[in-house]
Formats: C-alpha cells, sequence, structure tokens
C-alpha cells in the first residue's frame, strides 16, 4: 500500500465551482411550461457573463433520484461568480418560475 505525504505538495488550487440543481415539476404543470422553463435555462448561458456552462434536461434515472426529474448542472469559475448569477436579473424571474412549478428542489455547490 504507497502512502501519500500531502505536506510535499503544493497547496491545492481550486479549478471552478459547479452549482447541481434537482427539482420535480408539480404534477400539474403543462408540458409546455416544463419545456418553456428549460429553454428560458438554457438562454441564460448566453444572458450572464459568470456563467460558464449550462447543461440542463430530465433525468434519465428517475428510479435512484428520490423523484426528482430534472438536472441543472453550471459551471461558474469561483464563488463570486456564482453569487453574480444568483443576484442576476437574467436569472431572478427564471429562479422564481423554477419555485412556483417545483413540487421539490434540492441544491449544491462543489468546488472542482
Amino acid at each position: 500500500m504507497r502512502s501519500v505525504t500531502h505536506s510535499s505538495h503544493k497547496p491545492h488550487h481550486r479549478g471552478v465551482l459547479r452549482h447541481v440543481v434537482l427539482w420535480a415539476f408539480k404534477g400539474s404543470v403543462p408540458p409546455s411550461e416544463r419545456a418553456a422553463i428549460l429553454d428560458a435555462l438554457r438562454a441564460l448561458a448566453t444572458k450572464i457573463p459568470s456563467l460558464r456552462s449550462l447543461e440542463v434536461g430530465e433525468n434519465i434515472s428517475p428510479a435512484r433520484a428520490q423523484g426528482y426529474t430534472h438536472v441543472l448542472v453550471e459551471t461558474f469559475d469561483d464563488r463570486d461568480g456564482l453569487a453574480a448569477y444568483a443576484s442576476h436579473p437574467e436569472h431572478l424571474p427564471v429562479l422564481a418560475r423554477i419555485r412556483e412549478a417545483a413540487a421539490q428542489v434540492i441544491a449544491v455547490d462543489l468546488e472542482v
């Protein structure tokens, strides 16, 4: 078994920040509104400078996802970029639409 000593390594530099959101739409939300929300999320990629990448869609493994049916993965350079996104005037109405349409939502952030 090989041992690793971290003291000889350079300090770890964080690369980027990933923002991951899982949600499930309420049953009463029609397919047309679900599609419109996904389109509105995709449009943010060209409207918010701190947003480096965005992937969104339907979860293809619902049996393992405790009811979460949709996934959003976004990449930012750092925490400041995420903070700028969170309060951006283009993001706020989309966020409000998701909160209104979702039966459940969970979000996590990971520095990678």
